[in-house]
């Protein structure tokens, strides 16, 4: 079993108002870095959205992963059974503790339902999942690193037998892997920062695990080499122009197609510069 070292406060905590936030995460600083104006909108303001049913489902799935797995490190109950009903219940208590989720009607709710249940079924019959015991389950970690002016923390989803990082992911479509581990380089090389700071041992692997809505669910494996000293110091460097930025309250749009679907272009519009 892997002790965190500190427990890390909730992501919603991270704000900027003339001096450094509380810590980092490689899920904040991504938001920053791809648009300074939503992060503000959504993590400073706290404006509340509609969430994204893609969002809510990805958060139910990882409640019924996290009970397969915590089952397989304490010797609980890993029937299908037991890994859907805690799904099913996460799904609703989401729902109900995150505000309204933008499903497209009772149909779209129930569609979304099923279709967690079909990605943790293909999971389990997948022939993925760990064959010894876990070391840790959705280990939250908090550590103060060099090149960091503020702890960085994260919550890695499955601490393997080896120490080998595996973290979970839904999607709509089969994944590129280069382009899959590209996308996920910060978050996984983060990971492995905190987790050889807080045992003293270097992951030997990391892994992206797609469980994909296709007609047929998929389970696509993507396996990422351990981060070198160079990617090391590129994701600390990155961190950190995070952490800067938000301490001085540099907070600006970044105009691009992720616009399209952006929850906050009303805000972004009536934007004229200066502090939001």
């Amino acid at each position: 079993m892997i002790a965190p070292s500190t427990l890390a406060p909730p992501a919603r905590t991270t704000t900027g108002n003339g001096g450094l936030p509380a810590h980092i995460s490689a899920t904040a600083a991504r938001g920053y870095l791809a648009c300074g104006l939503r992060f503000y909108f959504e993590r400073v303001a706290c404006i509340a959205r509609p969430v994204a049913p893609a969002l809510h489902l990805g958060k139910a799935v990882h409640a019924g992963l996290r009970h397969l797995h915590a089952a397989l490190w304490r010797g609980g109950d890993t029937s299908p059974a037991a890994v859907e009903r805690a799904y099913g219940e996460a799904f609703d208590a989401l729902e109900a503790d995150e505000g309204p989720v933008a499903f497209d009607g009772t149909e779209g709710r129930d569609k979304a339902k099923k279709d967690g249940l079909r990605l943790l079924a293909a999971y389990m019959d997948s022939g993925e999942i760990p064959k010894e015991r876990p070391r840790g389950v959705e280990v939250t970690l908090e550590e103060m690193v060099p090149g960091l002016d503020v702890p960085l923390c994260g919550t890695i989803d499955l601490v393997c037998h080896d120490l080998k990082i595996v973290d979970f992911k839904t999607a709509a479509s089969r994944p590129d892997p280069d382009q899959a581990a590209f996308d996920a380089e910060l978050q996984l090389v983060a990971y492995s920062i905190l987790l050889e700071a807080a045992t003293g041992e270097t992951p030997p692997r990391m892994e992206l695990v797609h469980l994909v809505k296709t007609k047929s669910p998929q389970v696509v494996r993507v396996s990422v080499p351990p981060p070198n000293d160079a990617r090391k110091d590129r994701a600390v460097a990155m961190l950190d122009a995070a952490v800067q930025g938000i301490a001085e309250g540099r907070f600006h749009p970044a105009p691009g197609m992720q616009c399209g679907w952006c929850a906050y272009r009303d805000e972004c519009a009536a934007w004229t510069g200066g502090a939001p």
